[in-house]
């Protein structure tokens, strides 16, 4: 039986690449890239579905005939594999290939037939003009044939001016910018006036992204460095805990929000090189921007997007959006804004980007998924960043001034993770943060009052010891992988792969198991020996819903986990032998649930005001536990304590543990001086014994400058 091959053959271009597939050729920027028969295939199968599921049923229907005896997930992974190494793709981060676990395959980038790009328009040449007839005064004609030959001139740079795509930009070299060894989140604000370069350092929790946010003891300073690089100055600002919006290069001026809520603060102007700082009329901003000539401003509070004048005055509502926007900016022209709506899921990939006029009109969401975009100041470029990379979008007005857009691609790819994408205004570099993430894991030694390293001080977090003291379970950082191993280390056995999300692991009551979530959709569990992990809680396909951590009842029988959304929340439990789906009595309202490893108890915190709550699980009846903020917290092997981060009103931290159910607290270990880092950084780990576990930032922080080359 023959073979069911792709029908796609007209050449096709996605990112970098370029495929024919009459030639059965793939081309990187127009090099040939060695491709064998099989993942070719594999490749052309999904680019005649782009953005769609191609099972792996279809797959092995299209590509393997019915009398042909292979392994066929085995055949699969492998034809995949070579695929996502020609493209130098990754399943964890996909730019490309997504994969739809136990489902199939979806081609994720833009696509477009080489056919339907437009190309250079030329006018015909005028025909040879014959002998002039013999009334027609022959100077006459060769002044309209010379005429005719200039209009000819200059109508064909026009057209390719209107209808070409932008070029391809590539990144010819790097120079690195700062030295200081200082946080700097991929996920704040870099701004340049073209000589210097101003952002953030030493930000608690400033950044969505928790993977890179680190818990700092101290207040976050705006710093400023030269775009040649030397030493870093603080710029004195008067305010509380400031988070750096915008600077306008026309007024020379800072936006800026102070202390308060992380997302309603009060807006701020700070003038350069001095001056006094102002308010901002009466704004409160999650984020907000200057317009490109300073006469206006963007900001945005809740899910709704304002413009108002300088001063705060004349405030004019633009959009109510589905959920909060962040990385606010206007377009170089000023006519539009654009913006990143921010979802429960935990990586850019999974952001929309959306745009609007500042009229109110055309709100659209954008072919491409990320965060922190920028415009180059000509407005042809838009800079973007994914988990791991920076990538452009080309863009051009029409003969009808309707912007265009072009294909994406990638600018940068690793190893370092790079973000805040900030283009210079001569429009021939990009500033960028680049970061090497990893943090240690150590225990503090009571005895000798000293962190030392644990398990060899692997970047990895969210520890949980087997209830007989023997194994321990963790998540690797950045990779999130979970694994298990001896409590000395040995016998390690990975657990989970990409594109599965772990963290938060929970051993079972008999040590058999371990519960994990696959942050934000999923819990699932796994054998503590390895083997397939298995989905315990339907997935959740709502981009601003999530489910939290689980956790096992006493006998083992049923999970405990939150689910929530922006607006509400509830805690549910799950019969595992009956699928019975309960909610918690009075847990409306209630998020981040802890239970106790005897089953007796669980804490929670309420959402309207952060108070703790405790739950009895056997009376059923919920009580305040103490009078603080609640921050996330791990219970004690005999489930008489728990251990808790706890930021002062000094902005200093300590570790914490609270006896259960009397509320005493007492102070385990000071934190000043130690920055924690990783996927969730005020995790507390105990070891046996009760030991705490902390994981240290390690990442390397830096601006660099990469030099741009269109070509």
């Amino acid at each position: 039986m023959p073979v069911n091959r792709p029908q796609t053959t007209l050449p096709q271009r996605f990112g970098v690449f370029e495929i024919d597939p009459s030639a059965r050729e793939l081309r990187k920027r127009g090099i040939r890239v060695k491709l064998q028969d099989q993942p070719f295939a594999v490749l052309l199968v999904l680019l005649e579905k782009p953005g769609q599921l191609v099972t792996k049923e279809e797959l092995q229907q299209r590509l393997w005939p019915a009398d042909t005896f292979v392994e066929f997930d085995k055949g699969i992974y492998n034809a995949m594999k070579r695929l996502r190494e020609a493209l130098g793709d990754e399943a964890e981060t996909p730019r490309y290939i997504e994969t739809l676990p136990r489902r199939g395959y979806r081609f994720i980038a833009p696509v477009a037939t080489l056919d339907s790009i437009p190309k250079p328009s030329v006018l015909p040449l005028p025909p040879q003009p014959g002998p002039p007839p013999p009334d027609i005064n022959r100077k006459t004609l060769i002044f309209f044939a010379l005429l005719l030959s200039l209009l000819l001139l200059a109508a064909i740079p026009i057209s390719r001016k209107l209808w070409s795509p932008p070029p391809v930009l590539n990144v010819v070299d790097s120079t690195q910018i700062t030295n200081d060894g200082l946080h700097k989140d991929v996920t704040l604000k870099l701004l340049t006036d073209g000589t210097r370069l101003y952002f953030q350092e030493g930000a608690p929790f400033a950044g969505p992204l928790s993977t890179v946010a680190p818990v700092f003891g101290g207040d976050p300073s705006l710093i400023q460095v030269s775009t040649q690089g030397g030493e870093t100055v603080r710029i004195p600002v008067p305010l509380e805990r400031p988070i750096l919006y915008d600077f306008s290069v026309a007024r020379s001026e800072f936006l800026a929000g102070g202390a308060g809520d992380p997302y309603d603060r009060p807006l701020w102007a700070f003038p350069l090189p001095t001056g006094p700082p102002r308010r901002v009329g009466d704004i409160f901003a999650l984020d907000a921007c200057w317009s490109p000539d300073g006469n206006h401003l963007a900001f945005n509070r809740g899910k709704d997007l304002f413009v108002a004048l300088p001063d705060g005055s004349d405030v004019r509502k633009v959009a109510s959006l589905d959920a909060r926007a962040y990385w606010i900016q206007y377009s170089p022209d000023g006519s539009r804004l654009r913006f990143t709506v921010f979802t429960a899921a935990a990586r850019p990939e999974d952001w929309n980007v959306m745009e609007v006029g500042v009229d109110g009109k055309g709100l659209r969401r954008l072919p491409i998924h990320g965060c922190c975009g920028k415009w180059s100041a000509n407005g042809k470029l838009y800079f973007y960043q994914t988990s791991r990379d920076v990538w452009v979008l080309p863009e051009w007005k029409n003969i009808f001034g309707k912007v265009e857009l072009g294909l994406p691609a990638p600018l940068t790819t690793g190893p370092m993770i790079f973000g805040a994408p900030t283009p210079s205004t001569d429009g021939k570099y990009l500033f960028v943060v680049g970061n090497q993430p990893r943090i240690e894991l150590v225990r503090y030694d009571r005895s000798t009052k000293k962190l030392l390293p644990f398990l060899g001080g692997i970047s990895a977090g969210e520890l949980e010891v087997s209830a007989d003291g023997q194994w321990v379970t963790y998540s690797t950082y950045p990779e999130s992988n979970l694994w298990r191993s001896r409590i000395d280390g040995s016998e390690r056995l990975q657990l989970t792969f990409p594109p599965l999300n772990a963290h938060e692991p929970r051993w079972s009551p008999d040590g058999k198991q371990i519960l994990f979530t696959d942050v934000p959709h999923g819990i699932l569990v796994v054998s503590a020996d390895g083997g397939t992990p298995q989905r315990v809680i339907p997935k959740v396909d709502d981009p601003n819903s999530e489910l939290g951590a689980g956790f096992w009842s006493a006998d083992g029988n049923s999970i405990i986990f939150v689910m929530l959304s922006e607006s509400a929340s509830a805690i549910y439990q799950l019969n595992l032998t009956t699928q019975e789906l309960s909610k918690i009595p009075g847990s409306d309202g209630m998020g981040g649930p802890r239970v106790s490893r005897n089953g007796r108890y669980l804490i929670s915190g309420r959402r309207t005001d952060g108070k703790m709550m405790l739950y009895d699980l056997q009376t059923q009846h919920w009580s305040e536990f103490v009078s603080r903020r609640f921050s996330p917290l791990t219970w004690s092997t005999d489930s008489k304590f728990v251990y808790m981060h706890q930021e002062n009103q000094d902005h200093s931290a300590d570790v914490i543990r609270i006896s259960v159910p009397a509320g005493k607290v007492e102070t385990v270990l000071h934190l000043k001086g130690i920055t924690l880092g990783g996927y969730w950084p005020t995790d507390i780990g105990l070891s046996h014994g009760d030991s705490v576990l902390l994981s240290l930032d390690k990442n390397a922080q830096e601006i660099y400058r990469l030099a741009l080359q269109h070509r």
